[in-house]
């Protein structure tokens, strides 16, 4: 099981296109085999499975996706994760307990330096 980080430039959200700099949303991506899920985080306690496969990653960075690749250790479960936005959402899914990231900017930055 491989596990991805999509960062993406565009948004719908108002908060976001203000607040953030350059990636404006951010999602994990679940690869395994040849079959991908997204987890989109939509709203508060609602989390879209999106199933897609492997070659459409790359039609995602011709839209303006970046993604990082994330070691994780055990597969997350998105019942017990409580996130107000994407970044949170993403940070409880990888197990990231950094308080002071908050863009998805920032996150991008703390995955690579790691």
């Amino acid at each position: 099981m491989i596990i991805y980080i999509g960062f993406s430039i565009q948004t719908h959200k108002l908060i976001a296109r203000v607040v953030c700099r350059k990636f404006k949303h951010c999602a994990p991506i679940i690869i395994k085999k040849n079959r991908c899920e997204i987890y989109q985080f939509t709203n508060p306690k609602q989390i879209t499975i999106i199933k897609i496969k492997q070659r459409d990653i790359k039609i995602l960075e011709q839209y303006g996706w970046k993604f990082v690749k994330y070691n994780i250790i055990k597969t997350p479960d998105i019942s017990n994760i409580h996130a107000i936005t994407c970044v949170q959402f993403t940070k409880q899914f990888c197990g990231i307990n950094q308080y002071d990231i908050q863009t998805p900017d920032g996150l991008l930055k703390y995955i690579s330096e790691k």
